[in-house]
């Protein structure tokens, strides 16, 4: 047993432990440098159980990232919910909006789903990549805005929020304009170059 043994689940509750290791699994890759660094024992060991307990919940690690990435991605498009206006252009902003929101809050949850998923050793199958719905929503928001091109509309907006998350993050002391200055521009562009 390591020295941060866990008790044991009751009869019944196995599936407690598959979500403790995907939390262990994030916690660790919030920390490491790519997702390429992530052992099968560490996250044993941040769990507080004995290396070959992940196996009766993961074949391999693999199947461990693609569970930690599948509650980040449940997580990224709960907070994209809140986007409710019926109005294209308003709806397009809000989830911008919420976007940016959930990546400046949760900083190490963002870095988990944009700074490891689709590095070498973990390259789902299209029909597996638990963020392609988000794309899509972003994608079917901005033909709703009449977007000649709404995929091209839809990789330059998560582009340039990517990058506003993570110049936020990384450079705090530049004279940021407020959050909803910069995506009202951003989506007013886009969506303008994308009418044409």
């Amino acid at each position: 047993m390591t020295a941060n043994a866990r008790n044991r689940n009751r009869r019944g509750e196995g599936g407690r432990l598959r979500a403790e290791l995907v939390a262990a699994a994030s916690r660790l890759l919030e920390t490491l440098d790519g997702q390429e660094s992530l052992s099968l024992r560490a996250v044993a060991r941040a769990a507080g159980i004995a290396p070959q307990s992940v196996y009766l919940h993961f074949a391999d690690r693999q199947e461990l990232l693609t569970a930690v990435y599948e509650v980040r991605f449940a997580e990224l498009r709960a907070a994209l919910s809140v986007a409710s206006s019926a109005d294209g252009t308003t709806r397009l902003t809000e989830i911008c909006r919420a976007y940016c929101e959930y990546g400046l809050r949760n900083p190490g949850h963002y870095r988990v789903l944009f700074g490891t998923a689709g590095t070498p050793g973990w390259e789902p199958a299209d029909a597996r990549m638990p963020g392609l719905p988000l794309f899509r929503l972003l994608a079917e928001t901005a033909e709703s805005c009449g977007s000649a091109d709404p995929t091209a509309t839809a990789t330059c907006l998560w582009a340039a929020m990517h990058g506003l998350i993570t110049l936020r993050q990384d450079r705090p002391s530049f004279p940021w304009l407020d959050l909803d200055i910069l995506l009202d521009t951003l989506v007013s562009a886009h969506l303008a170059a994308a009418r044409k």
